[in-house]
């Protein structure tokens, strides 16, 4: 079966091939990004409201993990040849990177289909020393474009408590260029946006309190859950979910708090405008806001 076809197995008969593209663990230590794509999976495969209209209205295209030879070893970092495959993604070789070739080789064979549009690849990380989930994205010479980048993550802040705006940056670091981020964002056309998704090992901050929330496995796939719903604002396919809606399903039940009268964190309050603020400077202003 070819990739269009493939593709259009489980659309809604007409519907425009939108491809979201998702990866993980192309480091073997970033545990957390694999809950996180976890949580991703179980929201899309269920049957939420919202997740019946993603899937008829979207394709995700979805490897959960990059490197799963440096993951059975033990690997930080690297490969079981010792590579740090986020940093060949320029040019793969078939026999020292074999995941990150085959994923590379299907990305550009579903880019050059004129039938599919290939709107937004994220790759999911875990970061060491910042709290909090955010987002990388690419710096583009086009304004439009560069404003039109920071929708995604603006409305990510809206569903997700732990997810940061403040902490979202906008960069073309030499450093980066054989990421996937980078090196996507610099070949697929002006319709397509390249994200990093970077999860904290430790903890989040909720906007308008100053304690640190540990992360656990399930607050992790919550990240994930609301990542996926997410596109349904993207996409103003809001009206179309059936009411009333069905709560968001939990992957694992939630453990009882260790201590009687132990409440959860508050929400705060807060809306994005409908047009996105004018930046002079690539770091973007704190748009904190509550989840849904």
């Amino acid at each position: 079966m070819c990739v269009s076809a493939y593709l259009t197995a489980n659309l809604r008969p007409g519907a425009e091939q939108k491809v979201v593209f998702i990866t993980a663990r192309v480091h073997p230590g970033e545990t957390p990004s694999s809950f996180v794509c976890q949580g991703i999976i179980d929201f899309l495969v269920s049957q939420h409201p919202i997740a019946k209209v993603l899937r008829d209205h979207l394709v995700f295209k979805i490897a959960p993990m990059l490197n799963p030879d440096g993951v059975y070893l033990g690997n930080y970092r690297c490969s079981l040849m010792g590579f740090d495959l986020n940093r060949h993604w320029a040019n793969p070789s078939p026999w020292a990177h074999p995941t990150l070739h085959g994923v590379k080789q299907l990305i550009i064979e579903m880019y050059n289909n004129p039938k599919i549009n290939l709107e937004f690849y994220i790759d999911i990380h875990a970061h060491s020393t910042m709290m909090n989930g955010f987002m990388y994205g690419n710096i583009f010479e086009d304004e439009e474009r560069f404003q039109r980048q920071a929708v995604l993550p603006k409305l990510l802040c809206q569903n997700a408590e732990d997810f940061s705006y403040s902490s979202t940056s906008f960069n073309r670091d030499a450093v980066k260029a054989g990421t996937g981020r980078r090196f996507l964002g610099g070949l697929l056309n002006d319709t397509s946006y390249c994200y990093t998704l970077e999860v904290s090992f430790y903890s989040y901050i909720v906007a308008g309190t100053t304690t640190a929330v540990p992360y656990t496995e399930e607050a992790y796939m919550k990240l994930g859950r609301n990542v996926a719903r997410t596109f349904l604002d993207y996409y103003r396919l809001n009206s179309l979910v059936e009411r009333p809606l069905a709560p968001t399903p939990k992957t694992r039940k939630e453990k009882e708090p260790l201590f009687k009268g132990t409440t959860p964190q508050g929400q705060g309050t807060g809306h994005v405008g409908s047009k996105l603020e004018k930046r002079s400077q690539t770091q973007p202003k704190d748009q904190s806001l509550p989840t849904q």
